[in-house]
């Protein structure tokens, strides 16, 4: 069995944002355990405060030594890309090559419209801001004339370090999302797709369909990997997980249910025992993210570190 790598999200901060020395706290916590990866939320329009990915990726990268770093899913289409490229490339000379990406077109319409961005082609746009991406992380002296952008003679330095994991050679792009229109983005462009908040059924038959338009697209031999994010709480029992949770499932309303569903939450056991059925799919890679309030997140991320990654660990 390929090793099983743990990471944790930031975000969800619908219970209050938490203070800089925590936000920094939780990221040194989550690297003293053996983390894989620390992710975080992107948005510009939201109900409750987000920050901005890039400037909290630089505090972070400022602040740890080994863990990888990125946005899940980080909206590209709401930002040109060659300056989201010159910020990544950036991101990464700071960290010392630790920088992954996952882009995704994001599910509020309305940040478009704040952007002045329209919403008709935006998955076109979002290929061609891939495609100039890898393009300038690995060529100097780029020219790029597609429908949504166009440039002559650019040259971004410093450039990502170069990465011997993927097909690319630049920092690993990723693709989130369900949607079919996401999946064959996967299979076409990308270097892994990140699902959210799938159940074993679901993800199963979106990584079928992933390989199948692979294949379609000639990439049947490629290295695409496949990563998931599921919402979670660790605690002595399911009860009482459930019940320290239930200030957040009060404020979602409807959709308990179906959240619930996606969650992972109870002992470190319960939690173990739901990631195997993920595992049989032949996935390795899982992001955690605490469903807490600000007091609680370094308590959570040091219990899936401390329980639920040594025990993969423990494994390889």
């Amino acid at each position: 069995m390929k090793p099983i790598k743990i990471g944790v999200g930031f975000g969800l901060f619908r219970l209050g944002l938490p203070s800089v020395a925590d936000i920094v706290r939780v990221a040194q916590k989550a690297e003293q355990w053996g983390l894989d990866s620390f992710w975080l939320s992107d948005h510009l329009l939201a109900p409750s405060p987000e920050l901005d990915v890039i400037a909290t990726l630089a505090l972070l990268a400022s602040h740890t030594e080994r863990i990888k770093l990125g946005p899940s899913v980080f909206l590209l289409n709401l930002r040109h890309p060659l300056i989201a490229a010159k910020s990544f490339a950036t991101l990464d000379f700071l960290s010392n090559g630790r920088i992954v990406v996952a882009v995704g077109t994001g599910a509020n319409l309305a940040d478009y419209t704040a952007c002045g961005i329209p919403t008709e082609g935006r998955g076109r746009r979002l290929d061609e801001g891939i495609l100039v991406l890898r393009k300038v992380w690995t060529e100097t002296d780029c020219s790029f004339h597609g429908k949504f952008f166009e440039f002559d003679h650019v040259t971004i330095e410093p450039r990502p370090a170069k990465r011997t994991n993927n097909d690319s050679g630049t920092i690993d792009l990723w693709v989130g999302g369900r949607s079919e229109a996401a999946l064959k983005r996967t299979a076409k462009l990308a270097d892994g797709y990140f699902a959210s908040f799938q159940t074993p059924q679901e993800l199963a038959s979106n990584m079928s369909a992933v390989r199948a338009y692979a294949k379609q697209f000639g990439r049947e031999n490629a290295r695409i990997e496949y990563g998931l994010i599921l919402f979670c709480r660790l605690a002595a029992s399911r009860q009482q997980a459930r019940e320290e949770m239930q200030p957040l499932l009060a404020a979602m309303g409807r959709g308990t249910d179906a959240f619930l569903q996606r969650t992972l939450y109870g002992s470190p056991d319960d939690i173990i025992a739901r990631l195997r059925d993920y595992v049989a799919l032949g996935l390795d890679k899982f992001v955690l993210w605490p469903v807490a309030e600000p007091a609680a997140w370094a308590r959570q991320i040091e219990l899936i570190g401390r329980e639920v990654a040594t025990y993969y660990q423990g494994l390889a």
